[in-house]
């Protein structure tokens, strides 16, 4: 059976402040072993590798994760490599950015980006936990940004076409824990020296919608794309 890429919730529900889901930690490990999010009330971001799934808090420490944990909004799929390529030297940000872009048949579907190796900087940031009702765009006013200089590791993310911004994040969206699995976070920037890149091609998504009643009875008058722009920088 082809490989899909499962979504949670749609991110119109996070933009709107709607911080909390009954989807478990267990219901996503079966959905998929490789993937992003964050947990209820924003509780740190949400990374999964080879089917491990890790916290990272609020100071960027990683922590394992209990399967009865759950999630507002994530993103899994059960990863299989179809293209790769190998970075054998140092990066800047913008230099980074367009390898990905040339790495990727078309701008027009969604594609899962699995990539480990070391980094001479990496910027990341975690939002305090945060109580429904706030829209994410001011949540992330309080973001706390750590750097890490010389570290190995690995980033995990999707890329999903920009005629879909109320569904997930348009553009590349990443998450980073370091080799030992000690710490991380929603990445930032970052300057690789060398790299191993994996992408995974979908053509077909599931989504879940939420059944709480403050999704169902939502407007969603929010413009999603510029709302996500300010929530992920």
């Amino acid at each position: 059976m082809e490989s899909m890429l499962y979504m949670s919730s749609p991110i119109n529900a996070l933009l709107e402040g709607f911080y909390r889901n009954d989807i478990t930690i267990d219901t996503l490990k079966q959905k998929g072993d490789f993937g992003i999010g964050t947990f209820n009330n924003l509780d740190g971001e949400m990374i999964a590798l080879d089917g491990r799934f890790f916290q990272l808090d609020f100071d960027g420490n990683a922590h394992p994760v209990d399967g009865g944990m759950k999630t507002p909004f994530s993103t899994v799929c059960r990863f299989k490599k179809m293209l790769s390529e190998e970075v054998g030297s140092l990066l800047s940000y913008e230099e980074f950015s367009a390898q990905l872009e040339k790495m990727l048949p078309s701008d027009n579907m969604f594609y899962a980006i699995k990539m480990y190796g070391r980094f001479r900087t990496m910027k990341t940031r975690s939002v305090p936990r945060t109580e429904d009702y706030r829209p994410l765009s001011e949540a992330t006013d309080h973001q706390k940004v750590r750097q890490f200089d010389a570290v190995d590791g690995f980033l995990a993310g999707f890329y999903t076409p920009s005629f879909v911004p109320s569904v997930n994040v348009p553009g590349y969206h990443f998450h980073f824990i370091n080799e030992s699995f000690t710490a991380g976070g929603h990445m930032l920037s970052c300057e690789p020296e060398r790299l191993d890149i994996q992408i995974q091609i979908f053509y077909s998504m599931e989504l879940t919608l939420p059944k709480t009643l403050d999704y169902a009875t939502a407007a969603f008058t929010r413009d999603a794309k510029k709302d996500l722009e300010k929530a992920e920088r």
